[in-house]
């Protein structure tokens, strides 16, 4: 059955959202790949795609699109800061927390706050998204292990395992069927 999106806004609200994407490109621009895990032009991707899957599945879900947004945007921030993939998701608390100050103190000019609750709900599933094997009750935590998964699986990224799993559930529930030829 397919929904009517006749009468949908179409003024998705997405203005903070892109705030804190130009907040994190402008402090990832120039960092050097110098002993990272991982490239940093991989972050700014991940970081953008992310986003705007979270947005769809969010808009699918019936959950807050632009905070389904924002905290897939700052999912991998721990990777970004630290250098290194081990232990991200928990290293990144502290980080989202700076941005999300920043964001509020310096960089939001008439936009509105992201909340004291918002901030505890993206950080929340950002420190829970690498627990792919574990599902949760939340569905703001299982939306982003869900868009963490299918964006590295969209982007050529071996995908195995909860990754998977995770692929196959959400392609399902986009009404897209996998193909074995993997």
């Amino acid at each position: 059955m397919k929904k009517d999106i006749s009468n949908l806004g179409m003024n998705l609200s997405a203005r903070r959202l892109n705030r804190i994407l130009s907040i994190l490109f402008s402090e990832m621009k120039d960092l050097s790949d110098e002993d990272r895990d991982l490239p940093i032009r991989w972050n700014v991707m991940h970081m953008y795609t992310s986003s705007q899957i979270a947005k769809i599945l969010a808009l699918k879900r019936g959950i807050d699109p632009e905070l389904a947004g924002i905290a897939a945007a700052l999912h991998d921030i721990g990777v970004v800061k630290t250098k290194r993939h081990k232990n991200h998701a928990e290293a990144a608390e502290r980080y989202v927390y700076e941005i999300i100050e920043s964001y509020n103190s310096k960089h939001r000019g008439d936009l509105p706050q992201i909340t004291k609750e918002e901030a505890e709900l993206i950080v929340n599933a950002i420190v829970q998204h690498s627990q792919k094997e574990i599902i949760s009750d939340n569905p703001f935590v299982e939306i982003l292990k869900d868009v963490d998964s299918l964006d590295r699986y969209l982007h050529g990224v071996k995908t195995e395992g909860a990754h998977r799993e995770r692929c196959i559930k959400v392609l399902k529930e986009l009404g897209i069927e996998e193909k074995s030829n993997q």
